[in-house]
């Protein structure tokens, strides 16, 4: 195998995992590793069945392997000797015993030599399952805590200062240079909100705009921060979220120009990179109008700040604006208070969006109102959102409603939640009737323990069709098919069952196999009763014409020959279906010159003028062919000689001859059984040949062939 990567690695579950399995039987290794790389691709698993070869290499480049997994009992070194040689050479490495020893036997030791985990082996291959995940929670343990190490070491040593804040915005841990900044001891910087170090009048700003940017991605700026002196350092600093809901703040100092240029605007230049619309309103002036807007606000609105400055708010609402909101706000102006509100406004192109408003008065250092601040998110998706999740919301629980079906949904442990209107109404029960009931309470084909195992077999979201039956309040029962699907619903496992009667389709199936009954003894009369005596008259009849001469024998034969057709024909229609076709390619021409030898064609002859290969049922193919040829011969010219040709088309193929045809008034009904033009023919040869072309999905029509004979002419695609 391999030698194993020796690059670095994230956190992510993907990450590359290099495994050494150590183990003394060489086909369990083999076994080992296939199933873990099978189970997670991002593992690779590298062997060695000598334990003291496995910690040479271990001792030569322990780092380039992520986990160790041992066996116990080994010869010369057992897997706890190997245990305590790792923990010698590499502390942090995890190691894994991976044994047939019981829990009892082994865990006390494995803990007290410092195993990371252990795992019985078992007979199944779910163990090996487990074992991956085992791999998987060790090594990102592991690499979690390496990387909190370097990272706090990098932290430490950093000439920037750095803060970790908490999700409320105060400090959980500064170096020592953000000690250094502030003018202050680390200790006295934990606990401390980020508020305290700003001046008290840009303190609201940490909560309007800097703590909400950050959480949602990054905030950047420069600021004039409050020294523990009381005097003030200008920083240019980064709040960034960390995945665990804490903030990343640092900071470093900037040049005394670039301080200068922040205090002299830091303000609008805060209000100008915020990454939501703001605007200053004067409520001192009339009709509280704007004096400032920000680039966000333009580029939300459509507005250029020169449209929009001196002007209300008011001009971004609409015909749809709701006025209660709007009411909400002028009256919070009014008693200079703070509010929060969605508004529906309109862009300067007249299109609508979501506009989520928070006003709030901004005051003077002798607490007189200066300014009303405005701040404006767009919130259209979210909206947009909770419109669709509304409507699909209410389709949803109107199929469930009314569906023309019986719709229950379950628990994994068979316990009814919830049924719709029509499957109270089937059952003569009310939805609080049935809600706590069991499947089994209304199936009484259902049994617990084959239930509760078909449904913990069950894949999310593939549905299942199965039968069962249901009983009604009155004890009745009725047959059902049922399609159940599992879905997994914030963490639990509830089942969708949509059921239906299908009380009519067993009253079918069982008229069916009645009428299959009939239908065999009706075929056993036919080809026993009534074959047997005729076959009888049939041989009679030969000894009578060896012992007389009648100008009657020859109607005899001709009748006795007419009834043994028909007879051959009825059984060829009763059993039409009866065996399921075998659909094959079969090649036509070879199959047509095979059926014109089953054929008495006296004069006739056959032509073929097709390669074309078509998917049938050869044997009823053959039948359909043979009828056709018998049919043409018996309706042929009155010399005896016609023609029958097998001609390929687009679509498929045809028969046709040079016979007398058939009358345009008769193609309608040329293949109902019964017709026939011929005294010698049965009048169910084009019938079935109708029947089979339609149990192959053909469509056949009847038309004057080029001879003036007749054409049949088969669609097969």
């Amino acid at each position: 195998m391999d030698s194993p990567r020796d690059t670095s690695r994230s956190l992510s579950e993907s990450s590359p995992i290099d495994v050494l399995h150590v183990d003394d039987d060489p086909e369990f290794s083999a076994l080992v590793a296939a199933a873990l790389e099978r189970e997670r691709e991002h593992i690779t698993v590298h062997t060695e069945t000598d334990p003291q070869v496995a910690l040479d290499r271990i001792q030569r480049n322990g780092l380039a392997f992520d986990c160790i997994v041992c066996d116990c009992n080994m010869p010369g070194l057992d897997g706890l000797d190997v245990l305590r040689h790792v923990r010698a050479e590499c502390p942090d490495l995890p190691v894994i015993l991976f044994t047939g020893k019981a829990r009892d036997e082994i865990a006390s030791a494995a803990l007290d030599a410092g195993a990371t985990d252990y795992l019985q082996k078992g007979d199944d291959t779910s163990q090996y399952r487990l074992l991956a995940t085992r791999i998987e929670n060790a090594v990102e343990r592991t690499r979690a805590s390496r990387d909190r190490t370097r990272g706090l070491a990098a932290i430490e040593t950093a000439t920037d200062a750095m803060c970790i804040l908490g999700t409320d915005g105060t400090i959980e841990y500064a170096n020592t240079a953000c000690a250094t900044l502030f003018g202050t001891d680390r200790e006295e910087l934990l606990g401390r909100h980020v508020e305290s170090f700003y001046p008290d009048d840009e303190a609201q700003a940490v909560y309007d705009s800097v703590l909400p940017t950050a959480r949602e991605s990054r905030w950047t700026g420069r600021s004039s921060l409050v020294r523990e002196d009381g005097g003030l350092v200008d920083v240019e600093h980064t709040l960034t979220s960390a995945r665990d809901g804490s903030l990343i703040w640092t900071l470093s100092r900037v040049s005394r120009s670039e301080a200068l240029e922040t205090r002299l605007s830091v303000r609008e230049q805060a209000m100008d990179e915020a990454p939501i619309g703001i605007v200053l309103t004067d409520p001192h002036a009339a009709d509280n109008p704007i004096v400032y807007a920000n680039e966000r606000f333009t580029d939300l609105t459509g507005y250029s700040r020169d449209e929009a400055l001196g002007r209300n708010c008011r001009f971004l609402q609409g015909e749809r604006t709701d006025e209660a909101a709007v009411d909400e706000l002028r009256t919070a102006v009014e008693e200079r208070e703070s509010v929060t509100t969605e508004l529906l406004n309109y862009r300067k192109d007249g299109t609508e969006f979501w506009n989520r408003v928070r006003v709030a008065p901004l005051f003077d250092d002798d607490g007189v109102i200066d300014f009303f601040v405005g701040f404006q998110d767009d919130i259209t998706p979210r909206k947009t959102y909770e419109e669709l999740l509304r409507s699909n919301t209410a389709r949803l629980e109107a199929l469930f409603e009314h569906s023309p079906d019986l719709v229950v949904v379950h628990k994994a442990d068979g316990t009814i939640q919830d049924v719709n209107q029509r499957m109270c109404e089937e059952l003569g029960y009310s939805e609080a009737d049935l809600a706590g009931k069991t499947v089994w309470d209304l199936d009484p084909s259902s049994k617990p323990d084959r239930s509760k195992s078909f449904w913990a077999d069950l894949p999310t979201n593939e549905p299942r069709r199965f039968e069962g039956a249901l009983e009604r309040r009155d004890g009745t029962t009725f047959p059902t098919e049922v399609h159940l699907i599992q879905l997994n619903l914030d963490g639990e496992d509830l089942f969708v069952a949509m059921i239906r009667d299908i009380s009519e389709q067993k009253d079918r199936e069982a008229e069916l196999v009645e009428q299959n009954e009939r239908l065999d003894r009706f075929t056993s009369v036919v080809s026993h009763d009534l074959r047997n005596p005729l076959q009888v008259a049939m041989g009679r009849l030969e000894l009578l014409q060896d012992d007389c001469d009648s100008d009657h024998i020859d109607a005899i034969d001709r009748a006795l020959a007419r009834m043994d057709d028909l007879i051959s024909d009825l059984l060829v229609l009763a059993h039409d279906g009866d065996d399921a076709m075998d659909i094959k390619p079969v090649a036509l021409a070879d199959l047509a010159r095979a059926c014109w030898q089953n054929v008495v064609t006296g004069d006739a002859t056959l032509t073929v003028e097709t390669d074309a290969v078509v998917n049938a049922d050869r044997d009823q193919l053959q039948q359909l062919l043979e009828n056709l040829f018998r049919n043409a011969v018996e309706h042929g010219s009155d010399d005896g000689g016609v023609t029958v040709t097998v001609v390929e088309t687009d679509r498929g193929f045809a028969v046709e001859d040079t016979g007398r045809g058939i009358p345009p008034a008769d193609r309608e009904t040329v293949f109902e059984a019964g017709y026939t033009t011929s005294p010698e023919g049965t009048g169910f040869g084009l019938n079935i040949v109708s029947q089979v072309a339609a149990a192959h999905g053909w469509e056949v029509a009847v038309s004057e062939g080029a001879a003036g004979g007749a054409r049949f002419e088969f669609r097969v695609d």
